[in-house]
């Protein structure tokens, strides 16, 4: 079992395409593993901050299952703006540093997001953000 947000489901008047989540999915089936790395891997994300994969079955999830770009939510706005807001963070600790302070504290954030479960709503992106950084394959 596996908790999940309530996907815009507990306001009054929801349309059914302003869901998201499992109130979007229902009982469809998933591809996408959210307990396998590589299934998650496969998930990808667009410089506005919208959800995607190039796996076809994957993105099908995202995109359509799960409306992970429902934009009733402003979800890839969202995203962009916490993924802008760790930069940010993290731009502002280094100020002034080495680059290798820098690569530190990109390492330092992947390992509390990663490595210590410590997650946080659309880490996802931030996530992503740091892999491609330190070129985590």
């Amino acid at each position: 079992m596996l908790g999940v947000c309530y996907g815009n489901s507990l306001k009054r008047g929801v349309r059914p395409e302003d869901t998201t989540c499992d109130a979007h999915r229902g009982n469809t089936e998933l591809t996408i593993n959210p307990f396998d790395k590589l299934s998650v891997r496969k998930i990808k994300y667009k410089a506005d901050g919208s959800i995607y994969s190039d796996d076809v079955e994957i993105n099908k999830d995202v995109t359509e299952t799960l409306n992970l770009n429902c934009q009733a939510l402003s979800l890839p706005q969202t995203r962009r703006s916490v993924l802008a807001e760790a930069q940010a963070r993290i731009n502002k600790k280094c100020k002034g540093k080495s680059h290798d302070a820098f690569i530190h504290e990109l390492e330092r954030t992947y390992e509390k997001l990663v490595e210590e479960r410590n997650l946080t709503p659309y880490c996802g992106i931030i996530i992503s953000w740091l892999e491609n950084k330190l070129k985590i394959l």
